[in-house]
């Protein structure tokens, strides 16, 4: 019995045995696509999905590699073409350096691994998707695991390729050309096909262009407000995160007031090694358009910086259980994208030459002229809050803080305090008052109506001062009169409204405000002295809009908002944004909230002054307020460095009337508390800098810790010392937290 028993248990331990391997050997495919999502999901956020194949990328087996020829070349360049592969070496003639496309495969530190030693060969990175799936998965390819068929054609002075990739069914051509100490490198909307199981999200063309070694001499720069720099390290940590950043901000629109990625103000990057540098900027498609920055450390020990051409976003798409998820858009961006790299060798290699480059082809393409006179007195920013609702049970209070008579009475004590230029700005100066949009774009009666406005804005005119009326028109609240949730407001891809989690807070169709801004804005305003409108929001948001009335990309969007500007030019004279986005500067007299610091990214050394350095002595700039930093004479200092005029926000009332306002931040703002340090720093800054105001800024950089350096045009030298002791410079002492200027040839 005891036998039979345990034969019994032999034989069931056995058939269990068998049943548990059949179903392992069964599970074994979805074990392995399991542990393949594991992976994915414990890689950071923003990283993609590498593409994969069980079967060949491409019909044919990789080629040998061919011999480099020379294609194209100029008085300063020449471009070299390896058709296997279609990898470019441009060689500057000045020197003999070669700018590579392709790392060389002895210096590619990839730690042996083949998938980026593979990556860092590529003329190209793409990003595709599968429509089909019921929820996004993008993935990563390049044009070495995919071995695509390659067409060149010669042109008058570079090539065109086209690239068919058989797996994926996508095609496109990219086009190198030479120009003067220029390669232009184009990717023409036209050219781009998709298959219907394979969508195109992204491409970005060069993403190892003069890729940089650990032990290379150097540093990166990008757009990170108003610019940040990273150096090249031998000893420096893995990032799970590279620099990504989305050209004139990130292209969905967001309700987090407290978002701590700076805008990518201008489309550029750049990258100095050893004794040889460039400058890429976008100058056709950079509304759609990211910038990228990989530090050494982050996957590889490469440093490299490139664009990222858009050509499809992702959306939030509702599911028939209604439950959110993730889907690509339907279109395809059909446009041109166009990347210029301008090359320095020499003294000429650093990120100053870089910004005077981008200043000269905004002069040269983009017809920006300069809006400061030659000698003309610093001005003094004034930002005058005017007026303001405080929330109550029944109806909201409007609390007038400054009237348009105290205003004028305010500018008439600076005056008398020997401030010689003032450059206004009027916040709330509407019935609705400050931060409720839309206004109803007249005078509040509180303050002193249409009639205080014309005198305040006469007084101004006849001292030669500026004033701006600041308002916003492309937000909106529920509940404020002048606008339709249904018709004016900005539509998703999904087809919803766009709005906050509460549907309170509202964005407008740029299209529709520009139809009505006129007839609406300007035209009760008549023929009042003022300089201009003061545009809120448009230069540091830019959105795509599904209007079925009125569908905008954000480049149209961008584009409606200019019209709007220019309206205020033909009418006043001027015109102002805040946030300083690229698109603006063309047509603005002034631009407020200039960023002074990055995001504060861990591989970022330091913060500079790019923007800067592409505008001073053609547009003037103010930063943040002086009277709301927690260290004014940091902040002093940094305004000085920067080429900031100085700014500050002021109330005739006391600031604790603003308590329970939305605009509770500005907790110190009483003009009396504030007016003498504001004239005696008006007074320093207007002794020493006066005749730099109206120059460019030629060169910046540190000459030890906490001591920087900014050369204008005519040779004079600004020194700020923000440390504790005093330095001496080229036998000039700077007292500590101070600043000298220093005349040509002194």
């Amino acid at each position: 019995m005891i036998t039979r028993i345990a034969n019994r248990r032999m034989y069931y331990t056995a058939f269990v045995a068998v049943i548990v391997v059949l179903l392992v050997i069964l599970a074994l495919p979805s074990l392995k696509s399991a542990i393949a999502r594991a992976q994915l999901e414990m890689k950071p956020k923003n990283e993609v999905v590498e593409a994969a194949s069980d079967t060949p990328a491409g019909d044919a087996a990789p080629q040998s590699p061919t011999e480099f020829e020379k294609v194209a070349e100029t008085d300063r360049l020449e471009l070299q073409f390896r058709s296997s592969d279609s990898a470019i070496v441009v060689k500057d003639k000045s020197n003999g350096y070669l700018w590579q496309s392709a790392v060389p495969l002895q210096d590619a530190a990839t730690e042996g691994n083949d998938l980026w030693t593979a990556s860092s060969q590529s003329i190209f990175h793409m990003t595709f998707t599968d429509p089909n799936l019921p929820a996004i998965e993008t993935q990563e390819t390049n044009s070495v695991i995919e071995q695509p068929k390659i067409k060149a054609t010669e042109l008058d002075n570079g090539i065109s390729v086209h690239y068919e990739l058989p797996r994926l069914q996508i095609s496109f051509d990219m086009i190198f050309e030479l120009k003067g100490n220029a390669l232009e490198v184009t990717v023409p909307g036209q050219s781009v096909q998709e298959a219907k199981n394979n969508w195109l999200m992204a491409i970005s063309p060069l993403p190892f262009f003069g890729a940089a070694m650990d032990h290379e001499q150097g540093y990166a720069i990008y757009p990170d407000g108003p610019g940040a720099l990273s150096t090249f390290k031998s000893n420096h940590p893995n990032y799970l995160n590279p620099y990504r950043a989305s050209v004139y901000g990130s292209d969905t629109i967001s309700f987090n007031n407290y978002q701590r990625q700076q805008n990518a103000l201008l489309p550029i990057f750049g990258l100095k090694v050893n004794e040889n540098a460039f400058l890429g900027m976008i100058t056709k498609g950079e509304y759609d358009a990211n910038i990228l920055y990989s530090p050494s450390g982050y996957l590889i020990n490469m440093n490299r910086v490139s664009s990222e051409l858009v050509y499809r976003r992702e959306y939030e798409a509702v599911k028939k259980d209604g439950n959110l998820t993730k889907k690509p858009e339907k279109e395809l961006l059909r446009e041109d994208h166009t990347i210029r790299y301008v090359f320095f060798s020499g003294n000429e290699a650093d990120y100053s030459h870089m910004a005077s480059a981008y200043r000269q082809y905004l002069i040269d393409e983009k017809g920006i002229a300069p809006r400061i006179k030659k000698g003309e007195p610093i001005p003094f920013g004034l930002d005058l809050l005017m007026g303001i609702k405080e929330g109550q049970i029944l109806f909201d209070h409007f609390i007038p803080t400054t009237t348009f008579e105290e205003g004028q009475q305010i500018m008439e004590d600076l005056t008398k305090r020997g401030v010689k230029n003032i450059s206004a700005n009027l916040l709330g100066w509407t019935n609705e008052g400050y931060l409720e949009y839309p206004s109803d774009y007249k005078p509040s009666s509180k303050l002193g109506g249409k009639s205080g406005l014309k005198q305040l804005s006469e007084y101004t005119k006849a001292n030669n001062y500026q004033l701006f009326l600041q308002d916003n028109y492309i937000m909106a609240w529920k509940g404020v009169d002048g606008f339709s949730t249904r018709s004016d407001v900005v539509v998703g891809a999904n087809h919803f409204a766009v709005t906050d989690r509460y549907s309170e807070l509202f964005y407008l169709n740029a299209g529709k405000q520009n139809e009505r801004f006129q007839d609406k804005v300007l035209d009760p305003l008549g023929k009042l002295a003022v300089t201009g409108i003061n545009f809120d929001g448009i230069g540091y948001t830019d959105y795509y809009d599904y209007n079925k009335a009125y569908p905008l990309t954000r480049e149209g969007t961008a584009s409606k908002w200019l019209e709007m500007m220019g309206k205020s030019v033909d009418q006043f004279g001027a015109a102002a944004a805040i946030g300083g986005n690229g698109y603006t500067i063309p047509t603005s007299s002034r631009l407020f909230s200039i960023p002074m610091e990055d995001s504060g990214y861990f591989f970022t050394d330091e913060t500079i002054p790019f923007y800067q350095m592409v505008v001073h002595g053609l547009i003037p700039y103010s930063g943040d307020a002086q009277n709301l930093f927690y260290d004014p004479r940091l902040q002093f200092l940094k305004m000085v460095e920067y080429g900031y005029m100085p700014y500050y926000q002021f109330t005739k009332k006391h600031s604790e009337d603003l308590k329970d306002t939305y605009y509770s931040d500005l907790f110190s703002s009483a003009y009396h508390n504030w007016v003498d340090q504001a004239v005696d720093q008006y007074n320093e800054m207007s002794e020493k800098l006066q005749p730099v105001w109206s120059q460019t800024m030629k060169e910046h950089r540190k000459l030890e810790k906490d001591v920087y350096e900014v050369v204008y045009e005519d040779g004079s030298r600004l020194i700020v010392n923000y440390s504790p002791r005093e330095v001496k410079i080229d036998g000039h002492l700077v007292p500590d937290k101070n600043f000298i200027v220093v005349p040509k040839g002194g």
